[in-house]
């Protein structure tokens, strides 16, 4: 039988924040060049997927330079018209992209950062501005060389989903159950899902467009199991890690193949 490699992707990866002693290194390595803590661990973040295919910086923790970027935003507040200032975003892409072209980035969707309003009076009209502040400042960051962005989502929502789904933006469901998947599915052919939903994955196929399913670190077993619902150049191998699953990356990268 021939072995068969299956593409790699990444999603993000969570970083812990690093001990004074961790940082100092990197601290010394950036002198001259600036740099805060949030450039460390998207770094870090990236420095954790060598060898995948498609990698993608970033996670949850991004959610700091997000805030950083939006203005009139105090807190998760919108007190004032939503604009974007979007340097500190720009230097991160520029920092990687030397290292990587076409690098992915990953930051939580609008809707996981849960804003309340203090100034518009309407919560649609909040979010739709929100939403334009979030899409404006991704595209600065792709203008800067980033290939696109990943959104984690618990829940998306209608307005998020409509305004930023496309072909440089992906949702990352943190809630994958049949109907949430089926939701975003009206909106991007990318369907992310674990190994145990492989057969609903299938089901989900017949109904909607799926182009890639995006099987979260599965096993070469997995891998094959998934080729009877899908054709291998539809399947990728995806990985998604929470602070200290570093090596599930090199899991992932020893069971990407199929057996034909």
């Amino acid at each position: 039988m021939k072995r068969i490699a299956v593409r790699t992707r990444s999603f993000g990866a969570e970083i812990r924040t690093p001990e004074v002693a961790e940082l100092a290194p990197w601290v010394r390595g950036r002198r001259g060049i600036g740099g805060d803590l949030t450039a460390y661990l998207v770094e870090r973040s990236f420095g954790l997927q060598q060898g995948v295919d498609l990698p993608c910086a970033g996670g949850r923790f991004y959610a700091r330079r997000v805030l950083d970027c939006l203005e009139g935003v105090e807190g998760t507040a919108v007190t004032g018209e939503v604009g974007v200032r979007a340097e500190e975003a720009v230097a991160d892409v520029r920092m990687l992209v030397r290292r990587q072209k076409g690098l992915w980035f990953a930051l939580p969707a609008p809707s996981l950062f849960h804003f309340t309003d203090s100034y518009y009076g309407d919560d649609d009209e909040m979010t739709e501005e929100v939403v334009d502040a979030f899409g404006r400042l991704m595209r600065e960051m792709r203008d800067a060389g980033a290939g696109g962005h990943v959104l984690i989502a618990e829940e998306a929502g209608e307005i998020e989903l409509e305004e930023l789904a496309g072909k440089k933006v992906c949702f990352f469901p943190l809630k994958r159950d049949a109907d949430h998947l089926a939701g975003l599915l009206e909106h991007q052919t990318t369907l992310v899902t674990d190994p145990t939903g492989i057969g609903e994955a299938g089901s989900l196929a017949d109904e909607y467009d799926v182009r890639e399913l995006a099987l979260l670190h599965p096993t070469h077993e997995d891998l094959m199991t998934a080729t009877e619902h899908f054709d291998p150049d539809e399947i990728a191998a995806a990985g998604y890690t929470l602070e200290g699953e570093e090596e599930r990356w090199k899991a992932l990268r020893t069971e990407a193949y199929i057996l034909r």
